[in-house]
Formats: C-alpha cells, structure tokens, sequence
C-alpha cells in the first residue's frame, strides 16, 4: 500500500516536472486572481507578473460560490476574463495550485477540475492595446459535472467573475481606491480609468453598466446589488 502511494507520488511529481518545463504561464478567473482570498493565501508571495488575459469558453457560478470555466470541444467565441501570472517557483506552485483545485494528474476521472494547457488571448505589455497569445495551464471544469439542466449554477455570461461577484474585500486604501475604477465593457475589456476619480461620473458608470444589457442573470450580479444599496 505504502509503496504504491510512493509510486503515484512519484509519478505525479514527475508529470508536473515535465508539464511545468513546457509552459509555467497559468491563467485564473476566480478567487485565485489577485486581491481574492485564495491569490493572498497560496500564491502571493511567489508571483512574478500578473497581466490581464481572455481563454474560451463558458463561466458558470457554482452553488459553493466558485467559478467553473467549461471549455466545449465545439468552437465557441465567447471570451472569459481572468489573470496571467508567472511565479518564481512554478514547480512548488503547480504542487499547491493542483491540491486546491482537486486535480490528479494520474487520476483525472476522480479530479474535481482539470487542468489543460491552451492558447489565450492577452493583453502585451510592451505595447498597450496590442493582443498577443500565448500558452497557459487554465483548471476548466468538466462539463459533466454540471447539474441536470444547470439548476444549480449560473451562468456569468459577461465572462467576468470578478464582476459577478461583487468587489473583493480590500486590503488597503490604495486597493479601494482601485476597486472603484474598475469596470468591464462590452468588449469583455477590464478597464481601469483616472478620469473616474469624479465620484459622479463613477455613479454613472456603475448605473449604466454596459454588460447589463445583454446579461440574463444581471439579477445576481454583485454589480446590481452595489447598485441597490
């Protein structure tokens, strides 16, 4: 028994080892994205660079309260929004990140999310507004694991989780203050603007938002129940 858990342990080390050598970019759309509960409790203190991103497929909220990206086989132009994050350690960080997110990688079918490396759109940071892609490890969700019918998630269909959920607790001044300026467009675009400092043209922004008009669930938005309060 004991020898045969060393035996997988081994293996699976050996298939992050080799996973990590071939591409240590990862891509995060829920609590992993900087500011979120699970970014300051895992990864932290070891990220290299952070830049905005875009893979396919769909987000769906799950009844816990986490984001599940389903990736269908059939071409899909529906863009979900997230983080690309490099980390000074990526072996030590893959070990963490696959734990978290249930993810055996010698044991896929009893794997909670799986994790598939694809190409992502991002933004490149040597020339601003200029899009690249480029390769990451994203965890999807199966979408089998769904319910029947969907009953119990719901679909984010801005494919903005962090939209969806409402501003994250922030840690300092300087963190509030960039949670306000944050917004997301029809575009799927995150933007971060100064002239919104004009704390009315900020209420107007966030009265008008524009994923509204094309969300059915905007009911359950974190941004619509900012709104009625």
């Amino acid at each position: 028994m004991i020898s045969s858990l060393r035996k997988r342990w081994r293996q699976e080390n050996e298939l992050r080892a080799r996973d990590v050598a071939e591409c240590d970019t990862f891509f995060f759309y829920g609590s992993l994205m900087e500011r979120f509960s699970n970014f300051n409790r895992y990864i932290k203190k070891r990220v290299s660079t952070i830049r905005i991103g875009y893979c396919r497929g769909y987000l769906y909220n799950l009844p816990l309260g986490f984001p599940g990206l389903i990736v269908p086989e059939d071409p899909c132009s529906t863009l979900v929004a997230g983080e690309l994050m490099t980390f000074d350690d990526p072996l030590k960080v893959i070990k963490v990140l696959d734990r978290l997110e249930d993810y055996l990688p010698t044991r896929e079918h009893r794997s909670i999310y799986l994790r598939r490396k694809m190409s992502l759109i991002c933004e490149d940071p040597a020339q601003p507004g200029q899009l690249s892609k480029v390769d990451a490890w994203v965890y999807t969700y199966p979408e089998s694991h769904l319910s029947n019918q969907h009953h119990r998630e719901v679909r984010i269909q801005c494919g903005q989780w962090k939209a969806f959920n409402g501003p994250a607790r922030p840690e300092s001044e300087l963190d509030q203050m960039y949670e306000r300026l944050s917004y997301c467009d029809v575009n799927q675009k995150v933007m971060v603007d100064p002239l919104l400092r004009q704390e009315a043209l900020l209420q107007e922004v966030l009265t008008h938002h524009p994923c509204h008009e094309f969300c059915e669930n905007r009911e359950q938005c974190g941004w619509s129940k900012r709104e009625q309060h």
